[in-house]
């Protein structure tokens, strides 16, 4: 019976393009990814993006890594690190936009005392409403209407087709109206 293979042993087969030592490396390590991923982001849908991103930073720096175990994992440790900081910095500078987004056009029509409050109200309004849709519809406003990309770049993003995201974009548009006025009319 032959023992487990050691990661040297993989990462040297995987690198020569032998399938099964690339699963197998995979899955050893995917479970330790994933539980890392979700630690440092707090939520499912980004864990598996910081997931399937480090997992793809070891297909593509294969030929780099040394074949000892200790390095495998803390490399892959220190590339969730990183992912996990992107999406991080990537979700605050959304956050950022959306205030200014929010803000912009209320202020430029608004005259009287009361302006910078109703607009700074408006924002936090739209922020919740933001935070309480779907992750995945939430980013699709974000992409679309932030960061001006096009639902082909989206599809991309997501791993969907075009005609999907499409209809999360419906979805996402109306679920936000509806939650924005339920909002409005409360109070």
């Amino acid at each position: 019976m032959r023992y487990p293979l050691t990661d040297a042993e993989l990462v040297h087969s995987a690198r020569a393009s032998d399938a099964e030592a690339w699963r197998t490396l995979y899955e050893r390590y995917l479970p330790m990814v994933w539980r890392r991923a979700y630690a440092l982001v707090g939520d499912v849908h980004a864990a598996e993006d910081v997931t399937a991103e480090t997992m793809l930073a070891l297909v593509r720096n294969l030929d780099r890594l040394e074949g000892d175990e200790p390095g495998v994992a803390g490399w892959l440790a220190s590339v969730v690190r990183r992912q996990a900081a992107e999406h991080h910095r990537q979700s605050y500078r959304a956050q950022q936009k959306l205030a200014a987004a929010a803000i912009s056009p209320i202020g430029a029509g608004s005259e009287g005392p009361t302006a910078p409050l109703e607009a700074e109200e408006t924002r936090r309004e739209v922020l919740r409403v933001l935070d309480a849709l779907p992750e995945r519809q939430r980013l699709a406003l974000e992409w679309k209407y932030l960061d001006g990309l096009g639902v082909r770049e989206i599809a991309g993003r997501l791993g969907e087709s075009e005609r999907a995201v499409e209809a999360v974009l419906y979805r996402a548009r109306r679920s936000f109206r509806e939650l924005f006025e339920a909002k409005r009319v409360a109070k």
